[in-house]
């Protein structure tokens, strides 16, 4: 959405119209003006009655409330001194409301005007003294004619403005100020030439002589004229004050100026490194006389040479002298310890000592190369400066420390109690009394998963969904009913049952349906027996395989014969996958014994579907005859053409399954013992309590099967960038070669990754000690720094290194949260006098991008720096764009263009409104190619 364009206005008048004396340009306009109004009563009328109009001499006060804005802002010090003050009032027609003429030309004189006089002897702000309003005196030494405008020329400093998007009649405008407020103002503007570096104090007056007296508290009468009369050797003038702010001027140059003074200037070889002589490192290396590296900071040249050392051979030899140094505490006894340089970063590998054949690691990179050593040693210098803050600040993020000991200790505890109750109490239990013991926890074993619970690989959950039992299964109630000593159970082992009373087990579906199916006699088909099921029935035929049928019980009266003719009647179940391949019918002989008792059929096993089971037997809680049955069945053994089946059957179900069924029993079945192997490891203390002491973490520790509760190490966490620390050790730390850069130069950079990392692991490590030294709980793989770069316009930017424990084998500089990035510096007074400029890079699409900076920071005196998510590898397609902050509209010359000999500027348009026009200052903007900023000199 584009913004509207801004219309301004010569003059605004509100209300009716009114037969008013023109404001002639010979003559000032009378200080007081009457009309006559025309009155109606009833209809009758008109009656004309003379009023007198409210004038400047009416006025003694200006709402706060009114003033909007002013610029420059009160107390200023940078204003620049080629753009005019202004202030801004809510009301549009506020210039001109107490003004008693009417425009001529497009020209009214306005009733206050902005004056700008310099603070200096003679000019003075005094309190109120006879009237309510502050006096301005401005007398010698100070020239008034000087300080003053002229109020003949007061008319082309007052206008004012209208938002709109369309062209607007005369009718419309009138319409569009009273619609939206909120669109339209109206403004002063001092035409007061400026001075650079110089104190201003800028007063609203009025331009009446009546308004003057009336502001003052004298009585303005008869009074007529202008304020004041400018004129060579004035008197000195008092005037009253309705709204007033002081402020200072910069140094010359605006933003646009500033911004145009930029050049991308050339760079010499080598700019952003230091040689660092290590002929004298005390290693005793041959041939290393005169050998020297060169050492980069923070931030390098796009260009900067890959070959750091002035003898390429050296860096190997220098490596492994260097290595043998720093091993050498590892090859004498503990008892007598030898002191020797530090191994930066080697509380976050094990083991300590340095391998020479892992070069490539970060470890060694670190320690065996002097230039990243001397990274990580100004990290450990920035600890050592700063020590007492930092171990304050840990401690002051340490502040609960001593609760959460308690929290924990109490966790302890808990755990070993809860344990001990668990392993003693619940553990052995049967799986049924086990499950109404934990039946309270129901809701949140089903919600619990099942993942590494070292069970049947069925949650807790599905056990319960293929039971198909009621929520009421494991109430209260039925536990009472169904207790080991309850008169139900006591009835029923009296009738000669075991002790172990399946009750949930035979309350489950598959179990209820075997104890009501009816009795049939004949052969049993898949017709006559899915004709007596219940319907609907889910069944699992998941046990159709060579193992169940090998495994069945004995079939006696298992017969094969032909199929029967379908009789009408319910209908038959449909075909189920996993059945007898090849069509035909199985059957079994069910006509009833000699024995008295209910068919073969009426109780259905789970996993034999097929097999005429043994009599059902009484439900547990109805009595039990008191003699048991004194003759026992025969043994039961499987018929001729049983016996074939099982063979036959056998053989065609492993020819024609390709894959076993998997070990799961039909629905509607209640596996109680996996259920309650589930159940303890969902509720086992070491489970619970673990989760329930990282939930109090804000980082969770990893899982450890060995540990339940943690122990509680603390490690504190610094989130300000530490460029900062890095640039107050020097600014030459982080770019060498800052003072050749000339003013008012861009440069092209990229971040180095590699010294960023050696700073930061330097850090982390001197850290660790100090807390080790200042027994802090913390772990001392902890990584307590990891921003470098000052993120502050990226709030959502990642860290700039990962946890340092999480390094393993990966090299110095590896990027692992981003690569090294383009950045921008800037040596000039820009940044420094208008901090809210907008920098940014831009590349040409389609499509089209615009990215802003991912980090930035300053140094002194007028050094700025932005890096961007560029890639290095297409910097040359961006350009950078520095643009002025868009705002409300700012009025002036530009540098060097302001009329010369005077001390106001002159009306030169018609108009206020076209005397704004002209004078308006657009926002600047300038765009940079990075080419340009890789330029290298002329030899």
């Amino acid at each position: 959405m584009t913004e509207p364009s801004l219309l301004f206005l010569p003059w605004v008048r509100r209300g009716g119209a009114l037969d008013l004396p023109e404001d002639a340009r010979d003559r000032h306009p009378a200080s007081q003006a009457t009309a006559n109004a025309e009155v109606k009563v009833n209809g009758a009328g008109p009656v004309r009655v003379p009023v007198r109009l409210l004038g400047p001499g009416d006025v003694t006060g200006l709402p706060a409330q009114q003033v909007i804005r002013t610029d420059p802002a009160p107390g200023s010090r940078t204003f620049e001194a080629n753009y005019l003050p202004l202030v801004e009032f809510d009301e549009p027609a506020l210039p001109w409301l107490f003004t008693p003429a009417s425009a001529s030309a497009g020209r009214l004189r306005p009733w206050l005007c902005l004056v700008v006089v310099r603070e200096q002897p003679g000019v003075q702000l005094a309190a109120p003294a006879r009237g309510s309003l502050p006096v301005l005196r401005i007398g010698a030494p100070a020239h008034v004619e000087e300080e003053l405008p002229d109020l003949d020329d007061s008319w082309a400093w007052a206008h004012a403005q209208l938002a709109t998007d369309v062209a607007l009649t005369d009718a419309a405008l009138a319409d569009a100020l009273a619609a939206d407020p909120g669109r339209s103002l109206s403004r002063l503007v001092s035409g007061r030439l400026l001075a650079e570096q110089t104190e201003y104090l800028a007063c609203v007056v009025p331009t009446f002589e009546a308004g003057r007296l009336a502001g003052l508290g004298d009585d303005p009468g008869a009074a007529e004229g202008p304020a004041w009369r400018r004129a060579p050797g004035m008197d000195p003038v008092e005037l009253p004050v309705l709204h007033h702010w002081r402020f200072a001027t910069g140094p010359a140059g605006d933003f646009q100026s500033l911004a145009m003074a930029i050049r991308g200037r050339p760079v010499a070889d080598g700019f952003g490194t230091r040689a660092v002589d290590v002929s004298t490192s005390g290693l005793g290396i041959p041939g290393s006389q005169d050998a020297q590296v060169r050492l980069a900071g923070a931030l390098l040249a796009l260009d900067a040479p890959v070959q750091r050392w002035s003898d390429p051979a050296m860096a190997e030899r220098f490596a492994a002298a260097l290595l043998d140094v720093l091993n050498a505490p590892d090859r004498v006894p503990a008892s007598n310890p030898l002191l020797a340089p530090p191994r930066y970063g080697s509380a976050y590998v094990t083991p300590t000592p340095l391998d020479p054949a892992s070069a490539g690691r970060w470890y060694e990179q670190l320690n065996s190369d002097p230039a990243h050593r001397v990274a990580a040693a100004l990290g450990t210098l920035v600890v050592q400066q700063q020590q007492e803050t930092l171990v304050a600040a840990a401690w002051d993020q340490a502040a609960d420390l001593h609760t959460a000991g308690r929290v924990y200790g109490l966790a302890e505890l808990g755990f070993t109690l809860a344990d001990s109750l668990h392993r003693r109490h619940v553990a052995p239990l049967p799986p049924e009394s086990g499950l109404f013991v934990l039946a309270p926890l129901r809701a949140r074993l089903l919600r619990a998963p099942a993942t590494g619970s070292g069970t049947s690989g069925l949650s807790f959950a599905q056990h319960w969904a293929e039971a198909r039992l009621p929520d009421q299964a494991l109430s209260p109630a039925v536990r009472r009913l169904t207790r080991s000593r309850g008169p139900a159970v006591r009835r029923v082992r009296r009738g000669g049952r075991p002790s172990g009373l399946d009750f949930l087990g035979r309350m489950a579906p598959s179990e209820m349906i075997g104890r009501q199916l009816p009795s049939t006699a004949g052969p049993l088909t898949f017709e006559a027996g899915g004709a007596s099921l219940p319907t609907p029935l889910d069944l699992s035929w998941a046990q159709v395989s060579t193992d169940a049928v090998v495994g069945a019980p004995p079939r006696p009266g298992f017969e094969i014969g032909p199929t029967p003719t379908p009789a009408p009647g319910p209908r038959p179940l449909p075909p189920i996958d996993g059945g007898v391949p090849g069509g035909g019918v199985l059957h079994a002989d069910l006509t009833r014994s000699a024995s008295p008792g209910p068919s073969s059929l009426a109780r259905r096993r789970p996993g034999d579907p097929f097999e005429p089971p043994d009599p059902i037997d009484p439900d547990p809680i109805d009595p039990e005859p008191e003699d048991p049955d004194p003759h026992p069945h025969p043994p039961r053994r499987d018929s001729p053409a049983a016996a074939a089946f099982r063979e036959l059957s056998a053989r065609h179900l492993a020819a024609f399954l390709a894959t076993a069924a998997p070990q799961r029993g039909p629905l509607g079945t209640l596996a109680a013992g996996a259920m309650f192997e589930e159940a303890l490891a969902l509720t086992t203390p070491a489970r619970t309590f673990a989760a329930r002491v990282s939930g109090l973490l804000e980082t969770p520790a990893p899982p450890d099967p060995a540990v339940t509760v943690p122990a509680l190490r603390f490690a504190p966490r610094f989130d300000a960038p530490m460029s900062r620390s890095l640039i107050e050790l020097g600014q030459q730390w982080l770019l060498p070669g800052l003072d050749g850069v000339p003013a008012n130069t861009a440069l092209g950079l990229r971040t180095n990754g590699e010294f960023v990392e050696a700073f930061l692991v330097g850090l982390n490590h001197e850290l660790g000690r100090e807390l080790l030294w200042r027994e802090f709980p913390t772990p001392m793989t902890a990584t307590f720094f990891d921003r470098f770069w000052d993120a502050a316009v990226a709030p959502e930017a990642p860290p700039d290194i990962v946890p340092l424990d999480s390094w393993a084998d990966r090299a110095l500089g590896a990027p692992t949260v981003a690569e090294d990035r383009f950045v921008l510096l800037l040596r000039s007074e820009l940044i420094r006098r208008f901090p809210d400029a907008l920098v940014s890079a831009a590349r040409p699409g389609p499509p089209a991008e615009q990215l802003l900076p991912v980090f930035r920071g300053s140094m002194d005196p007028d050094l700025s720096f932005f890096g961007f998510a560029v890639p290095l590898a297409d910097a040359d397609d961006w350009s950078i764009v520095i643009a002025e902050q868009p705002g409300a509209p700012r009025f002036g010359f530009e540098v060097g263009e302001a009329p010369d000999g005077v001390s106001h500027a002159p009306a030169t348009e018609a108009t206020s409104a076209a005397q704004a026009g002209r004078l308006r200052q657009l926002p600047a903007r300038i765009t940079i190619p990075v080419t340009v900023l890789l330029r290298r000199p002329t030899p």
